[in-house]
């Protein structure tokens, strides 16, 4: 029975998108990698700073009482993690545990030298659909020239960051009837005015309006704009636990849910999650907004995941690229299949880098 020898963190810093990876390295010399949830956007902080309590928690709270323990347990080590942090309360100690999580699925498939979707129950689909998840651009110049890059590249569907009826107006006009627009207002309305945003929305045929109300867990408002929205609704990147989600589509609150695997808790719950997407009725898509172990982790369980419908892929054309350096898998008719390296699938390099 391998055990835990250490958890290392490693904050690769970037003024907007700074990447928070753990490994894991088992007593035997096998490691895995996760990825943590990336902060709150703040470019105006020193690079990195958004990550730095995540970090904490991790290397002050968790790594001592994970050290020595069953590497092969992920689900005995996420309830001890659980119960070290209980009176913390969710947040950056849900973010730290998924880190810490998605690692240890990694090392076990890596042990095994399989992919982590075998770990999950086996390959329920051949690929997976993926948007491009465009930047904040406020602009029509901008939103017509990003649209246009992701479509060339192979995307399927683009996400706007916008609020403006205009805006996605024009992103439907650049990239045709054949391509899938969503929408993510992050939280900007009040439900009359989401409703209201969404009968706009409608006229564009988008895919679905994200995050319409302020109250980003506020299932309450959300259901109360679902019922009046012309256009389906996706929340849930917001969710830090199994039973948040459950509560959310209890409440009728979403067609679409986007969990975040680097915020509630990691590949452990993922399958929980799954089924109760599965059993409300409702879309699963993976939300995603980082280029490393936490995409590759959305990608395995997606493909595990017979409900699931799109991922999200950050698309940033003209910037440097996530500073982990970890390349997106090629997209192929508008779909990402199953990695040929175990484990997350991430290159060998990457691991290398740790020792």
């Amino acid at each position: 029975m391998p055990a835990v020898r250490s958890v290392e963190t490693r904050i690769f810093e970037d003024p907007a998108n700074p990447q928070l990876v753990v490994a894991v390295t088992a007593d035997d010399g096998v490691r895995g990698v996760g990825e943590c949830w990336w902060g709150t956007y703040r470019p105006s902080l020193p690079p990195g700073a958004p990550v730095r309590p995540i970090r904490s928690v991790i290397d002050e709270l968790l790594a001592p009482q994970v050290v020595g323990r069953d590497a092969e347990d992920p689900g005995a080590l996420a309830e001890v993690m659980e119960a070290e942090t209980s009176q913390y309360g969710d947040g950056i100690v849900r973010a730290a545990i998924s880190g810490i999580d998605i690692a240890l699925w990694d090392s076990i498939a890596r042990r095994d030298g399989i992919p982590i979707v075998e770990l999950l129950g086996g390959q329920a689909l051949a690929s997976i659909p993926v948007y491009a998840s465009l930047d904040w651009l406020g602009e029509e110049a901008a939103v017509r020239h990003d649209a246009r890059a992701a479509v060339a590249a192979g995307f399927g569907g683009v996400k706007l960051h916008e609020h403006d009826p205009a805006l996605v107006a024009t992103a439907r006009d650049e990239v045709g009837p054949g391509v899938a627009v969503m929408v993510d207002v992050g939280g900007r309305f009040d439900a009359t005015a989401a409703v209201d945003a969404a009968r706009a929305y409608a006229a564009s045929g988008v895919e679905w309006l994200e995050e319409p109300v302020a109250g980003l867990r506020d299932h309450q408002a959300l259901a109360v704009v679902r019922a009046g929205s012309p256009v389906p609704i996706g929340a849930g990147e917001n969710e830090y636990t199994v039973d948040g989600f459950r509560r959310m589509i209890a409440a009728g609150a979403v067609d679409v849910l986007q969990p975040e695997i680097s915020k509630f808790g990691g590949l452990t719950p993922a399958l929980e999650v799954a089924r109760i997407a599965a059993a409300g009725g409702v879309a699963l898509c993976p939300h995603n907004f980082s280029m490393g172990p936490s995409f590759f982790a959305s990608l395995q369980w997606a493909l595990a995941t017979p409900g699931a419908s799109w991922l999200e892929m950050p698309w940033l054309p003209g910037h440097p690229g996530f500073p982990g350096g970890i390349a997106p898998p090629p997209i192929d008719a508008g779909a990402v299949a199953l990695p040929e390296a175990p484990g997350l699938g991430l290159p060998e390099w990457f691991y290398r880098s740790w020792e």
